[in-house]
Parts: C-alpha cells; sequence; structure tokens
C-alpha cells in the first residue's frame, strides 16, 4: 500500500469517527461545526454503541436512543420522518443535521424544525388535532407522567391550549409566522419539542440524558389540598412557567385559596403580602379562568408598581398570554384599609377601568381592555364580574432582607392617599414631591 493512500485511509476513517469526515455533504460539515469535541466524540460513541450493521437505526432503535421509547405516536411517527427524509431509517449524519437545527441553531432555525414535526400535512399549515396531540404529549413528557390515551377530560387543557394558538386563524391553520409568535409569547409547546432531540449521548454532561430534562416544570405545593380543588393544574403551571426564569420553576407555593382560607382581603394580605413574585388566579361565575404573574410581591401601595417581567393571562375558555405594551407602567397595585383609594388588588389600566381587578371584598371584580397589557378584550366572560374563587402561588421563595427599619416619614406622607388617588385617575401634579429628601440609589 503506498504512503498516501494508507494516510487518505486513516484520515478517512478518523474523520469518521469523530464526525468531521470530508466524504460528509456541506451540510452535515456545517452542523457538526456547531458541536464540541467532546459533544461530536461522544454523539458519535452512543451511536455507534447502538446502531445496526449498515450503521443507521431503525425507528424503534432511534426512539430508544433518544429516551423517547413512550412517546406519542404521532409525535414519534413525526420526528422519525422529518429527520429520516421519509426513509425506513435515520443515518448519523441526519442526526447530528436534526440535532444541530433544533438545538445549536437560532431561533428561526429550531422553530422550523419544530413547526415541521407538526405539519403532518406538508402544507405549510398546523391543524388543530396535530397542535392538541403534541401540546399533550409534551406536558406529559414534561412532568415525567406515563401517557395514557387522550380522553375529553384529561385534554380539556390542551383543546383550550390550541384554541389560543389558533385565534383567527382556526379555519386555515397555524402558519409558521403565527407559530413564532406564539411560542414567543408561550414557550412551553416549542421548549417541548425541542428537548425532543435533548438525548443521545454517553457522556451526560453534555447533552442531557432523558427529554425531560431541558423542561422543568414547577412542584406545585398545595399543603393540605387536593390537586383537583385547585384552579392551578400541573399543566397550566407548565405552560406558564415557560415564561418565567428558571430559579421561578423550582417549586410553587400556594399562599392563598378562597375556598380554604375564606373570601377575606384580609387574610389573603397576611398569607401573601411581601413573600416574592406570585402567580395569582381568578375564576368568574361564568367560568372563565384567567389572571396575572405579579413580578414583585404584594405591598400596600396607594399607586401602581412593578416593571416589565409581569403579564395576564387567560386559561379558560382559551389560553393565552398578554406580555406589558410599553405604553405605561401601570403594572400592578394593591390597595388596603385605604378610605378613598380602591382597596383591592388589580393589574393595568387605571382606576375604574383596570385590565384586572378584584375587589377588598373578594365578591366582585373587573377586567377591560387597557394600555398597560396587550389583551384586547376582557379576561373574563364580562367586564364586570362575579368571583367564584381565587388563589395565588408564590413562585420564588423570598431572600432574606437585610435592610434596616424604614425611614421615618415626611410631613408630605400626611395626605399621600389624596395625592395617590389624583395620580391614579391620571389628574394632578405634587410640585413639592421634589423636596422630600431622595431616597436611597439602587444599585
Amino acid at each position: 500500500m503506498s504512503g498516501p493512500s494508507w494516510l487518505a485511509q486513516c484520515h478517512s476513517f478518523l474523520g469518521n469517527y469523530f464526525g468531521v469526515s470530508s466524504s460528509h455533504g456541506p451540510q452535515y460539515q456545517e452542523a457538526v461545526s456547531r458541536f464540541s469535541k467532546d459533544e461530536r466524540t461522544s454523539l458519535r460513541a452512543g451511536f455507534e454503541k447502538i446502531c445496526g450493521p449498515d450503521h443507521t437505526l431503525d425507528k424503534p432503535t432511534f426512539l430508544a436512543f433518544l429516551s423517547l421509547d413512550s412517546l406519542d405516536a404521532f409525535l414519534a411517527d413525526r420526528l422519525f420522518s422529518v429527520i429520516s427524509q421519509g426513509q425506513d431509517r435515520v443515518s448519523f449524519d441526519q442526526l447530528v443535521i436534526a440535532k444541530a437545527n433544533c438545538l445549536k441553531g437560532s431561533a428561526n432555525e429550531a422553530a422550523s424544525f419544530c413547526f415541521n414535526l407538526l405539519d403532518a400535512g406538508r402544507r405549510g399549515l398546523v391543524q388543530r388535532d396535530s397542535l392538541v396531540t403534541a401540546i399533550h404529549s409534551c406536558a406529559t413528557l414534561a412532568l415525567h407522567h406515563q401517557p395514557v390515551p387522550p380522553s375529553p377530560q384529561d385534554t380539556d387543557w390542551a383543546q383550550a391550549t390550541a384554541a389560543g394558538a389558533l385565534k383567527g386563524c382556526e379555519a386555515q391553520g397555524l402558519s409558521f409566522n403565527a407559530f413564532l409568535k406564539w411560542s414567543k409569547q408561550l414557550p412551553a409547546l416549542l421548549t417541548g419539542l425541542k428537548s425532543l432531540l435533548a438525548a443521545g449521548s454517553i457522556d451526560t454532561s453534555t447533552t442531557p440524558a432523558s427529554a425531560s430534562n431541558i423542561v422543568k416544570v414547577p412542584q406545585l405545593m398545595h399543603g393540605d389540598l387536593s390537586e383537583n380543588s385547585c384552579l392551578l393544574s400541573p399543566q397550566f403551571a407548565w405552560l406558564l412557567s415557560s415564561r418565567l426564569p428558571a430559579k421561578q420553576s423550582d417549586t410553587w407555593e400556594l399562599l392563598f385559596h378562597s375556598n380554604k382560607h375564606g373570601q377575606s382581603f384580609n387574610t389573603f394580605m397576611g398569607r401573601v403580602a411581601g413573600k416574592g413574585p406570585t402567580m395569582l388566579l381568578v375564576k368568574d361565575k361564568a367560568g372563565h379562568v384567567f389572571g396575572g404573574y405579579a413580578s414583585e410581591p404584594w405591598l400596600k401601595n396607594g399607586k401602581y408598581y412593578g416593571n416589565f417581567s409581569s403579564f395576564l393571562f387567560q386559561l379558560l375558555p382559551s389560553v393565552a398570554v398578554y406580555a406589558p405594551s410599553g405604553v405605561n407602567q401601570n403594572f400592578q397595585y394593591c390597595g388596603h384599609n385605604f378610605a378613598s383609594l380602591p382597596n383591592g388588588i388589580g393589574f393595568g389600566g387605571q382606576v375604574g377601568y383596570w385590565s384586572l381587578f378584584v375587589d377588598g371584598s373578594f365578591e366582585k371584580g373587573m377586567s377591560h381592555k387597557g394600555a398597560t397589557y396587550t389583551n384586547t378584550n376582557a379576561l373574563s366572560a364580562d367586564t364586570r364580574f362575579e368571583v367564584d374563587g381565587v388563589e395565588c402561588w408564590l413562585t420564588q421563595q423570598p431572600e432574606e432582607d437585610a435592610s434596616g427599619p424604614p425611614a421615618a416619614g415626611s410631613v408630605l406622607d400626611r395626605f399621600k392617599e389624596d395625592r395617590n388617588l389624583m395620580a391614579l385617575a391620571g389628574k394632578g401634579t405634587s410640585h413639592s414631591a421634589g423636596y422630600r429628601e431622595a431616597p436611597p440609589e439602587e444599585d
């Protein structure tokens, strides 16, 4: 054997083993370059350990490789079909390209891959049935439940989620642009679909060993209440937590439930005030379930406060999330034991025209289209509603507060409630406010 020929064969063998062979096509070459050397080595070793003599995977072996043996039949078929390009086996090159696009690519590349999984008819549109099945299946994986045949009872929430995604395009189906826009508002399904390709490696430090590891779902601490008695189900928690930072997807604690603690605003404040960021859920007498995420603790405050992390949502009859619009900063409001200011908890809008408000009696509330958030309609069945239930979940345990006692009040605070009432109504300017002692600057 001549020298050059022997060297070429060695180069080809090593290139094939580490996944960088020049004999592979340009699409593969670009895809494999997105992985580190350790990732390529681990992925190749895992693939070679399980593949057949022809260095490909049949469907059962492919699903086992990705730890997806119990995946719903629809998604299992679509995942295998998309990656194998309609063939009966998956090659290493095809797997690397799919993983690169889904896990190492741009947001658009990942969304495009996931959209193709759902577009069973390959018409550029996702139909309701496909969407419902995928939502249900991804939630089941994320919640570590064994898949069960869908029933009308356990897919109501998935139907509601699909209805929200398809709003305005029910007849045609969900286009890619609509899917992309919806996924930015509610990333749970997109994240769940991406997680299907997360496994498939011996070295679990570089690639998670289980597809569900990429989707962190909060553990719901109900206290002595049953799961079925709460408005927030694990599936809805999966949806809502996908918008929150990872540190708020660990444990959610039920602080207040009106059926258990009574319709008392004093009790609500005693259990909730100052604890941390919370998820507030309300059910009206018509059966609509909706609420808001308060990024800052609930504290008695005669004016709006909060930040752009807050959002509103509806869960039933359809799921939708409404982020701040940027028009104003009337994110959240908490009035307690005021004589002239509204008593209750609210989000957005202004006094008398709240985006969401539950009054201090916990018996009535209102919801309107408002400038603060992007909801174009009331969250409730009617703009004024009767409260059927309220619950509040702590999404992150409070950190110890090392700050000292509050500073002594200014003489200007004597009429603060009157000034705040004017401010909430959009009237009046306090020209003397600038003369009080300035608060310390935040870091």
